[in-house]
C-alpha cells in the first residue's frame, strides 16, 4: 500500500495511516489465518492484475501486508513526526552527508529481515516498522517456554540485518504473541467480512474471460453492488464492457450490479510505478540512518514529479538550511546516475526537504 502525499496534507494523512498501523500482529491471529487463507488463494488466481477490493476486504488485504514484512513499504510513505530530541545548537556541522549507496534493484529491509527468520525456522509475524521511535517489532508465535528460548536469537538476527546495511536509526522490540478475546461486534463484523468474501470469490471467476478479453487493469466490488473496472484511457468499448459484466454478475448473483468504468492515463501510471520505485530505493537510506536526520519521505507526480523529505531538524536550527540543501545535492547526483536515469527518463522533478514543523528547508 504506497502512499502518495500533498505537502499540505501531513496532519490528515498522519491521522488516516496511524489508524491504520494501529492493527497489531499480536492480537486476532485466528481471523487472520481464516480470512487470509482465501485471500492469498484470490491473489495467485489474479497475479497479473490488481483488485479493487471491497472496502472492507481493503482492511484485510492491508492486515495481510502489515503482518508479512511488507509493512516497510507502507510505512515508507507514512507521515510520522519523529519525537528524537534534536538541540537548537548541534555540535557537530552537518555539512558532510555521504552520497547515497548503490541501492539499485536491493530489497526494503522489512523483507530482507522476515527471509532471514523464515529461512531459519523461526515462528513470528511481522516485522512491523512503526514511528515516530523507528522501532522494529517482532512478534513471536507460540508458547512462553518457546518465546524465550528464542527471543534473544531474533534479537541477534535483526541486529546484524541492521548492522550489515548501515541502518543505525532502529531500535529493535522482541515481543510475545498474546490473544484477544472478540466481542460480539467483532464476530459479527467478521461473518459479514467472510461473507462478503466468499461472494465476490464466486462472482470473480467467471468474470475472467471478459476481463482478460478487454485487458482490464483493475476491478473490485464495492459494498454498495458496484463493479468498478480500470481501463486503459485508449479503450473505446467500455459501454460494451458493461454490458457483458453487467449480464454475468446478474446470472451469478441474481442480483442488479452497477458497473463503473475509470480510465487510466497510461503514461501517467507508468510514471506513477517508476516514482514509486525510486523512492523504494532511497527510502531506507535515508529513514535507516542517523546521519540523514530523515523521518519520512514521500511522492507526488502531480502536476509533475516531486519527492518530498521531512527531517527531525527544527526550522530555527541554524544548520537546518544547510542540512536541507546537502540532502537536496545527494538526492540530485543519485538520480543523475546512469542506473538511475533509466527511471527518471526525461522527467522534470522537484525534490523538497522540510523541518521537523514542515517549514521547507532546501
Amino acid at each position: 500500500m504506497k502512499r502518495q502525499y500533498e505537502d499540505t496534507d501531513f496532519d490528515s494523512s498522519l491521522k488516516k495511516l496511524n489508524s491504520d498501523l494501529m492493527w497489531k500482529t499480536k492480537q486476532k491471529q485466528e481471523l487472520k489465518n481464516r480470512i487470509l487463507t482465501d485471500i492469498e488463494k484470490l491473489d495467485s488466481q489474479e497475479k497479473n492484475k490488481n483488485p479493487i477490493l471491497s472496502t472492507r476486504i481493503k482492511k484485510v488485504s492491508l492486515i495481510r501486508k502489515l503482518a508479512y514484512s511488507s509493512i516497510a513499504s507502507i510505512i515508507l510513505f507514512g507521515l510520522f513526526i519523529s519525537s528524537a530530541f534534536v538541540s537548537p545548537v548541534m555540535a557537530e556541522v552537518v555539512s558532510k552527508i555521504p552520497f547515497l549507496s548503490s541501492i539499485i534493484n536491493t530489497k526494503s529491509v522489512g523483507p530482507i529481515i522476515n527471509e532471514e527468520l523464515s529461512e531459519r525456522g523461526y515462528k513470528f509475524s511481522g516485522p512491523t516498522i512503526r514511528y515516530p521511535n523507528k522501532t522494529i517489532t517482532i512478534t513471536v508465535e507460540g508458547s512462553n517456554q518457546y518465546y524465550k528460548s528464542v527471543k534473544g536469537e531474533i534479537e541477534g538476527i535483526v541486529k546484524d540485518v541492521l548492522q550489515s546495511n548501515n541502518y543505525d536509526a532502529y531500535k529493535v522490540k522482541i515481543e510475545k504473541n498474546v490473544d484477544v478475546p472478540y466481542s460480539e461486534e467483532e464476530k459479527k463484523h467478521i461473518e459479514e467480512l467472510e461473507k462478503q468474501h466468499k461472494k465476490d470469490m464466486v462472482l470473480w471467476k467467471p468474470l475472467d474471460k471478459v476481463l482478460e478479453k478487454y485487458h482490464i487493469l483493475q476491478y473490485g466490488v464495492n459494498p454498495n453492488k458496484t463493479i468498478e473496472l480500470a481501463v486503459p484511457d485508449t479503450e473505446t468499448n467500455t459501454e460494451e464492457i458493461k454490458k457483458e459484466v453487467s449480464k454475468i454478475a446478474q446470472t451469478i448473483t441474481n442480483e442488479q450490479y452497477t458497473v463503473k468504468i475509470n480510465k487510466i492515463d497510461m503514461d501517467k501510471r507508468d510514471q506513477d510505478k517508476r516514482w514509486m520505485t525510486i523512492l523504494d530505493y532511497i527510502t531506507d537510506e535515508l529513514i535507516g540512518k542517523k546521519e540523514y536526520k530523515v523521518t519520512l519521505t514521500g511522492y507526488s507526480i502531480n502536476p509533475k514529479p516531486r519527492i518530498s523529505i521531512q527531517t527531525s531538524l527544527n526550522s530555527s536550527d541554524p544548520n537546518s538550511k544547510k542540512h536541507g540543501d546537502n540532502i537536496e545535492k545527494v538526492l540530485k547526483e543519485y538520480l543523475n546516475s546512469k542506473e538511475m536515469q533509466l527511471l527518471v527518463k526525461n522527467d522534470s522533478y522537484k525534490i523538497n526537504v522540510y523541518s521537523k514543523d514542515k517549514k521547507k528547508i532546501n
